[in-house]
């Protein structure tokens, strides 16, 4: 296995977060997030193949690290609903949680967010949307792997309806290519070295105005060639091969759809196909902090109960970064106060429910970088 480059980080950010940072650009090689790239889609295994191909095991060498090139038995996908990743029928302990934000990063909002966790040594997965990632928001997403925190894809348009089971060609093309542009558009973030950098690798990449956003319909038609220039792009920044700043391996679909309350078993098949083909794990929730809810979504006690529930019951929990921060500030809390509840990562989750580490069962998803 190639080695990789060591991560380079630079100073954390301070509150202000109009201050220009320093680029990222390297990546660690201990992360999960170094494994194939969403761009590197060639030589991908069928969804069939994904569903129904069995490991074999393999030695874990302690001086080297894990091998990849045999990896050791991960469950069966075909044991659960959907593709592989978290889904609301998962089992979890009690008290053992996976924060995860959605719907970011927001000039305003995400700062707040940050501050909350990390005043509080708490760590997340932030679920990105493409569109919202641009010369105001990047330092945003630089200061969330500076401190710790996963980034996954929420699509770039945060269409609720990309899946529609009368076009099955079409949406998993357009599926495909929203979580890879947001991909693309995470990696510019962490190697922008100021605004005008950002507009002007977004304007190489993607040959067109950083300012309006992308459509549904130009992704679906057109991903693959902004994937070409993006690789392109990273070359000259010194990135081999299928390296890149940041390996995406976790996703969410937009308003839960397929999986909640949207076109049944047709429409899972669909979206399950994009994400074999994309290499991504797909991430659901056990609970919510109920802040989608219009008539409730300013409510302290409505918010901090659900929380509360939600950490009791253990697995992944859904908050947004427009959270009513007193709300957020009090759950955060209470979390920390307890000793009997652990906060822990999505790979964390991975280890439990496939019987594997992250990077092995990526490594399968992911195969030939």
């Amino acid at each position: 296995m190639k080695k990789l480059l060591t991560l380079l980080l630079a100073a954390t950010l301070g509150s202000a977060c109009s201050a220009t940072p320093e680029p990222l650009v390297a990546i660690q090689e201990s992360a999960p997030h170094v494994l194939p790239s969403a761009v590197a889609l060639g030589g991908r295994p069928s969804f069939e193949d994904v569903l129904f191909v069995t490991k074999a095991q393999t030695d874990v060498d302690s001086s080297a690290g894990f091998t990849l090139d045999v990896p050791r038995l991960c469950s069966d996908a075909r044991t659960s609903a959907g593709f592989y990743g978290f889904y609301r029928t998962d089992a979890w302990d009690s008290k053992r949680v996976a924060l995860t934000f959605d719907d970011g990063p927001h000039e305003k909002l995400t700062p707040g967010v940050l501050a909350q966790l990390e005043a509080h040594g708490q760590t997340a997965t932030f679920f990105l949307v493409g569109r919202n990632i641009n010369r105001t928001t990047y330092p945003l997403v630089q200061r969330m792997v500076r401190t710790g925190h996963t980034l996954g894809s929420h699509s770039y348009t945060h269409n609720v309806q990309m899946t529609r089971v009368d076009a099955p060609e079409a949406s998993v093309a357009e599926i495909v290519g929203q979580h890879a542009v947001t991909a693309m558009l995470i990696d510019l973030a962490l190697v922008a070295s100021s605004a005008d950098d950002f507009d002007h690798m977004f304007a190489e990449v993607f040959e067109r105005d950083p300012a309006v956003w992308l459509t549904g319909t130009i992704i679906r038609t057109e991903w693959r060639a902004y994937a070409e220039r993006h690789t392109t792009l990273l070359h000259r920044l010194g990135y081999e091969g299928a390296q890149r700043p940041y390996h995406v391996v976790y996703s969410r679909p937009p308003g839960g759809g397929p999986y909640v309350e949207q076109n049944g078993a047709r429409g899972i098949t669909i979206y399950d196909r994009a994400m074999a083909e994309l290499g991504m794990v797909n991430v659901l929730w056990n609970s919510a902090s109920g802040d989608t809810v219009p008539e409730k979504r300013k409510d302290f006690a409505f918010l901090t109960d659900n929380i509360a529930k939600g950490v009791k019951a253990g697995g992944v929990l859904l908050i947004h970064d427009y959270m009513r921060p007193d709300a957020l500030a009090h759950s955060l809390a209470a979390i920390a106060s307890d000793t009997t509840v652990r906060v822990v990562s999505l790979g964390d989750g991975i280890e439990r429910k496939y019987a594997c580490s992250e990077r092995e069962l990526l490594a399968f998803l992911r195969p030939g970088a």
